[in-house]
């Protein structure tokens, strides 16, 4: 966790008790012998209180008995330490790891889920005593998940600053909101490991509206930038594509959340996970069209400044690679037809560019300048295409007048 500002790092609380805990409730899956129960009492003396009498291996004398009464003779001397020390430092350590995403760089420390398989299994040993330590951290866990959703969806950052915030990202930022769905996917495992049904619905819930939020930034940004060309439009746009794994992780706990929660469509109502996927798809769609306008005037031979070219290029390359890499067996199928159209249209630009530098070259006075500039346009298109993995005939042609053009041009100037 980043340390705040002015402040010592506060160490993982229960990292012993956790790991002792593990092997603690794998010894009382095993078969219980008497040389099983001195291992237990070893394992827990360094927890005993100094007023909690040393406990006495009861088994020795039960030679014979049912494995259920030789674990209910072993529980009784230990359990006192397990209720009173044991469970209220995991309840603690988890709290730390899940909660407040605290970290150890301490070798052979089980994983968090692991701590939790333990917690829940030792309260089931204990029948039910200490109950109240998992539902402790069920709470921690799901007024976190809930202030962490609220947070987020409002775009508000306590403090604005990196050692604020344990995410290390600025809150809004498509980054940013897909490390807050993977903490989200954590609370969910550890949820699901200690049982709690209820809260994994209102997590779950949470996890949804803040993926539908996520998406509903991204389409802001995208129609942000088709509706004004400006600056702060194009950097609002060109952080949302630049973040496209970002981008990917939101949109697959999207379609994740349409197979789980199937809602039923009709004539008036869209379900709101499918609807936030179909806007932002529908703003990708519109980008494109505003994205091949801009650059098909500029291969065209059109005044544009060259870095604000460049990013243009970047955008469209991101959103080949976003329509390539969602992978998911609910795919909508406008994505297939909008890779299809970038790349189609990326090598229509490519055959445009390509003849407008030869008709330049060609073109009497010669413009050396506006060649030249068409020549580093024409080379950057390349490169699109090589990108999105279209290497035929389109770029083979486009490369061919490249080299003949750059051969002219250095003549010219010798």
């Amino acid at each position: 966790m980043p340390m705040r500002s002015g402040r010592a790092p506060v160490p993982l609380r229960g990292a012993r008790e956790a790991r002792d805990a593990v092997t603690l409730a794998r010894l009382l899956r095993g078969t219980i012998t008497p040389l099983r129960g001195d291992e237990v009492l070893a394992l827990l003396e360094p927890h005993r209180p100094r007023l909690v009498p040393k406990p006495v291996n009861p088994l020795a004398a039960m030679l014979g008995q049912p494995q259920g009464r030789l674990l209910e003779a072993l529980l009784r001397p230990t359990a006192p330490i397990i209720l009173d020390v044991l469970l209220p430092r995991l309840r603690d350590h988890l709290i730390d790891r899940v909660v407040h995403n605290k970290g150890t760089a301490e070798d052979g420390l089980p994983g968090a889920l692991e701590v939790a398989t333990a917690l829940r299994a030792l309260v089931a040993l204990l029948r039910g005593a200490g109950r109240g330590t998992v539902l402790s951290v069920v709470s921690a866990i799901e007024a976190d998940a809930r202030a962490d959703a609220d947070r987020l969806v409002r775009g508000e950052a306590p403090g604005a600053t990196a050692e604020d915030d344990p995410a290390g990202v600025t809150p809004g930022a498509m980054d940013g909101l897909a490390h807050a769905l993977l903490r989200f996917e954590a609370r969910r495992l550890m949820l699901e490991t200690l049982g709690a049904t209820v809260a994994l619905r209102d997590v779950v819930y949470q996890s949804r509206r803040l993926t539908r939020h996520a998406l509903r930034r991204a389409a802001e940004a995208m129609d942000g930038f088709g509706a004004d060309r400006g600056i702060k439009a194009l950097h609002a746009s060109l952080a949302t594509l630049a973040s496209v794994d970002g981008l990917l992780v939101v949109a697959m706990r999207n379609l994740d959340d349409q197979e789980e929660h199937r809602e039923e469509a009709n004539a008036f109502v869209e379900p709101a996970d499918r609807k936030a996927m179909n806007d932002c798809l529908s703003a990708a769609w519109r980008l494109s069209d505003t994205l091949f306008d801009l650059v098909g005037k500029a291969a065209n031979g059109g005044d544009l400044d060259e870095l604000l070219f460049e990013a243009l290029l970047r955008q469209l390359r991101s959103l080949h690679q976003f329509c390539t890499d969602l992978d998911h067996a609910g795919r909508p199928a406008v994505l297939d037809t909008l890779e299809r159209r970038l790349a189609e249209r990326s090598r229509a630009l490519a055959g445009i560019a390509g003849e407008r530098l030869v008709g330049i070259l060609l073109a009497r006075p010669a413009d050396p300048a506006k060649a030249r500039r068409l020549l580093a346009r024409g080379q950057s298109l390349a490169q699109l295409l090589y990108d999105m993995g279209q290497d035929g005939d389109e770029l083979e042609a486009l490369a061919l007048r490249l080299v003949v053009a750059r051969d002219a041009l250095n003549h010219a100037a010798a």
